[in-house]
């Protein structure tokens, strides 16, 4: 029987078998790792792109390092990648998918919008780690419910203000790197 996994916000999960990663995602972004061999991977739920660093020290004046954190965007992926690493493999053989980043505020569009922040940011840091994404649903309103399988690295999503919805599967795209985009199918101008 599959396993559910509920991923919350700033919480970062590896792993393999008869599981579903779950999360609900509104301004925030969600990367998903798979690797279609060994059938395991992982998801990120990060909050903001980076976390505003002021230089720690101990009562001794060593500078502190903490921990990398979740809710940041540069720091997640980083545990992500840490894992890559940690199973004996290289990201170049995960299929690598992209979700979130949307206007759950009802900011107009003059405004900065967090969401479109985030999802720019998790598009830009992979493609300077130069990782392909081969799948994404970025921007536009409301919020979104993931569920990603690891059996197959399917990735469902549901998206809405509060209404029940169906979820849909998000296909695979076959190019290098695909637009940016606001739902399924359309270009971002």
């Amino acid at each position: 029987m599959t396993q559910r996994i509920f991923v919350n916000l700033g919480e970062v999960y590896f792993g393999q078998g008869d599981l579903q990663i779950e999360t609900l995602l509104g301004s925030c972004v969600a990367i998903t790792l798979w690797h279609p061999v060994r059938h395991f991977g992982g998801l990120c739920h990060f909050v903001l792109p980076e976390r505003r660093h002021s230089l720690r020290v101990d009562a001794d004046g060593v500078q502190v390092h903490e921990a990398p954190d979740g809710r940041y965007g540069d720091e997640a992926l980083s545990r992500l990648l840490e894992q890559v690493r940690v199973h004996g493999t290289r990201i170049a053989d995960y299929t690598v998918k992209v979700f979130g980043g949307g206007n759950v505020l009802g900011l107009p569009p003059t405004k900065l919008r967090i969401g479109q922040a985030n999802a720019d940011f998790a598009l830009d840091i992979l493609q300077q780690h130069h990782i392909p994404v081969t799948a994404q649903d970025v921007a536009g309103e409301g919020y979104r419910y993931l569920r990603f399988d690891l059996n197959n690295g399917d990735v469902w999503v549901r998206r809405g203000h509060g209404v029940s919805h169906d979820m849909e599967k998000v296909p695979a795209a076959t190019a290098c790197r695909p637009q940016r985009t606001a739902g399924l199918g359309k270009e971002r101008t």
